[in-house]
Parts: C-alpha cells; sequence; structure tokens
C-alpha cells in the first residue's frame, strides 16, 4: 500500500482506496477468557521432518455417559499450513472462525519450524536464536 499525495486516497496495487470513512480499533485477546473450545473437535499438531511434512490430529471428545474420551477420528498430512487449513475447512472439521485462524497461526509456525529446523511446540511462541 502506498499513500497518495492526497492523504483520504491509498494507492493499492489494482484500485485506488478511500479511506476517510475507516474506523481505528486497537486489538486484544486474552488467551483465557477471550477462547472458546470448537463444539467439531480440536487438532494436535506435530511435524514429521523425515517426510518434511505437517501433520494435524483431528481429536473429538466422546461424552458417552459420565467419562469423557477423546478419540482421533483423522489424520491431515500436508506441505504447508494454507493447505492443510483448507483442507480442515474443507472437511468441516472446523466450526468456529476464532478455530480456523488459530489453526493458521499455529500451522504457519509448525511450517517455519519444519523450514528453517527449529523446535515446534503447539500453542508455544518459537524460538528463534
Amino acid at each position: 500500500m502506498n499513500a497518495s499525495s492526497n492523504k483520504s486516497i491509498l494507492k493499492g496495487r489494482w484500485n485506488n482506496i478511500d479511506i476517510r470513512s475507516r474506523k481505528k480499533i486497537t486489538a486484544k485477546y486474552d488467551k483465557i477468557k477471550d477462547w472458546r473450545i470448537d463444539p467439531k473437535g480440536y487438532f494436535l499438531i506435530d511435524i514429521d521432518r523425515t517426510k518434511k511434512k505437517l501433520k494435524v490430529g483431528y481429536c473429538k471428545i466422546d461424552k458417552n455417559n459420565k467419562s469423557q474420551n477423546h478419540k482421533m477420528l483423522a489424520e491431515i498430512e500436508g506441505n504447508s499450513a494454507i493447505e492443510i487449513v483448507n483442507t480442515l475447512i474443507e472437511k468441516n472439521f472446523i466450526s468456529s472462525l476464532q478455530h480456523a485462524g488459530d489453526m493458521g497461526i499455529e500451522l504457519c509456525k509448525a511450517e517455519l519450524a519444519l523450514k528453517y529446523g527449529l523446535k515446534y511446540i503447539q500453542d508455544k511462541d518459537l524460538k528463534i536464536s
């Protein structure tokens, strides 16, 4: 994005964009208060360094009687974060936008860890040193 000489217009790649009516919003997120479990299930992310693949286990909680059993229903393997996220959405394994966004972030971290030989632990920051 490039600003033009007119401060109310941004020169976009294909179109000029009028920014006069934009709202300024400060982003915030509390990992504890704002997080919601996806009723469709959850995912376990891993890296297969031998095959150079990302792996995701799709799990559901089976609430049978008074006990809860966690079952892995599918294992998805792919080359990139976008490939896997799109597959999870296509297979209807994700029902919330928050979960889809979170999976995109986590899988991107896993992809970077695989590409650059970094240690990956799900839901932890990548350590780049």
